[in-house]
């Protein structure tokens, strides 16, 4: 007898196993998956300084355009190259980070995004490799977040 599990479609399986399963969504689809856990965590980056990163130590940035606890990254164009960090249920952790300093925001989506001081955090899809910092700087409007907060700086 073959119910439920043989009636979901494969691409399902398949688009919950991708890297950017924590990141979040791509094109309007959530990848988040049901009771992940965001974990961020203090990298030193040779280039620009310290840096939080999330549990695979890939760079996280913000913009300068998102306003506090608002993302203006939320058509496919902006969060394809620049993944939000989600956190399902608003959970995550971060025990090398100031908790004042963390929090979620509700994306017009319905999911949360990590917020540090405020500022929505995204992964940058041109990071090759853990500890890549490729997105620190484009457009002089995307930057590499320090454990502050602030733009990383060395």
């Amino acid at each position: 007898m073959c119910l439920g599990a043989c009636s979901a479609p494969a691409e399902e399986t398949t688009s919950l196993d991708a890297p950017e399963a924590a990141a979040g969504p791509v094109a309007g689809s959530s990848r988040v998956l049901p009771n992940d856990i965001a974990t961020l965590q203090v990298e030193e980056s040779p280039a620009v300084g310290a840096v939080v990163a999330d549990r695979e130590h890939y760079t996280l940035y913000f913009t300068v355009q998102d306003g506090p606890s608002k993302s203006t990254c939320l058509e496919p164009e902006c969060t394809l190259v620049w993944p939000p960090l989600l956190a399902a249920g608003g959970k995550f952790e971060a025990p090398a980070l100031d908790a004042q300093l963390l929090g979620t925001m509700k994306r017009p989506d319905g999911t949360e995004q990590v917020t540090i001081a405020g500022k929505p955090v995204y992964r940058y899809v041109d990071d090759e490799q853990a500890g890549d910092t490729t997105g620190h700087g484009v457009d002089d409007k995307w930057f590499a977040i320090s454990p502050t907060g602030t733009k990383a700086t060395k």
